[in-house]
């Protein structure tokens, strides 16, 4: 959708804009840049939130991060309650009893991951839609060993383990009926597709398992026209299922690929997965009053990345997330 103003009308808005400028002025974007401290973006709210709106959220791990920030001003996030026991992470180890970045007998939210938008929309279906799938959509790597392509940094396990955590998942994703907020955040453009049910997994199996079971898991790098597509489905899902007065904010994550499938340089792959996920955002802004786009990747990206990043140059520091989430919290809350 484009964006039209008379020649009146359009230096009206530049003249009360204080940020437009690149260079020239104590506001531009060379002098703001140029300072070694967080990014301040120049940023109007589509709409306000209230502080008692039920906020549900869904991404990546960028979400995640957020949402432990939103947790100290004691929004009521619908998450909160939720996830998988550390014990059921790849990463847990027995010797310290801790596994997805919590310890024993504690729920982890890191299994509600999702990373493309195609594995977001199909879980929303699942639970909002009344979709089902043989065996819940899990894959049977080997005898008794099951896979859940649609979670995220859970061990592969017997079929009842696995069902279990499927089902806390489930559980979690229905809280979107709850919800007047939906805190939306778009990670990647590359995605696997299990083709013995054609749906697009949050996560492959691996890469020996891709290789031994070729044939069945597909790569696909989706483009502007199917991501845009399945947002306006998702969406209009949403809408019709959940609360009409729904409100959208929608994030693309800084975190960048952290390996490309592709043949190009991952910084290169990376660059064009997110001017595809930055398109997508800035056309549902323009088409929708009801979702608004609030500029996370902007403010991390353009940030030193001393003070942006984590030693390992893919995940946002801690003090980073704080800084937007209070800037998000600043601007939308009353």
């Amino acid at each position: 959708m484009k964006i039209q103003y008379s020649a009146k009308q359009a230096l009206d808005i530049s003249r009360k804009n204080a940020a437009r400028a690149w260079n020239g002025t104590q506001d531009s974007a060379a002098v703001r840049l140029a300072r070694t401290e967080f990014l301040r973006l120049q940023h109007k709210p589509k709409f306000l939130l209230s502080p008692t709106a039920p906020v549900f959220t869904i991404g990546s791990c960028f979400a995640r991060n957020v949402e432990n920030t939103l947790l100290s001003h004691n929004l009521p996030l619908l998450l909160k309650s939720h996830g998988v026991p550390a014990e059921e992470y790849q990463t847990w180890d027995e010797a310290t009893g801790r596994g997805g970045g919590v310890g024993r007998g504690q729920l982890s939210r890191g299994a509600l991951n999702k990373y493309s938008v195609h594995s977001m929309s199909h879980e929303l279906k699942r639970v909002l839609g009344d979709q089902h799938y043989p065996n819940e959509g899990l894959i049977e790597l080997s005898a008794d060993l099951w896979f859940d392509p649609h979670a995220s940094m859970l061990r592969n396990g017997p079929f009842e383990a696995t069902l279990a955590n499927r089902k806390r998942i489930e559980a979690a994703m229905r809280e979107i009926r709850n919800a007047r907020v939906m805190f939306m955040t778009l990670g990647l453009t590359e995605t696997w597709i299990d083709t013995a049910s054609d749906l697009a997994m949050n996560t492959h199996p691996g890469p020996n398992w891709l290789m031994r079971m070729s044939d069945r898991f597909h790569f696909i790098d989706y483009g502007f026209d199917g991501i845009m597509s399945e947002m306006v489905e998702m969406i209009e899902l949403i809408r019709e299922k959940c609360h009409a007065d729904m409100r959208f904010i929608v994030t693309v994550s800084p975190v960048p690929l952290a390996s490309t499938f592709k043949d190009a340089d991952v910084i290169v792959a990376n660059s064009g997965s997110k001017a595809t996920l930055r398109a997508v955002a800035e056309e549902l802004y323009r088409r929708y009053d009801y979702v608004d786009y609030f500029p996370s990747y902007e403010i991390v990206t353009n940030t030193p990345r001393p003070l942006a990043w984590q030693d390992d140059q893919l995940h946002v520091s801690p003090a980073m997330v704080k800084e937007i989430t209070e800037t998000f919290v600043g601007l939308y809350y009353t």
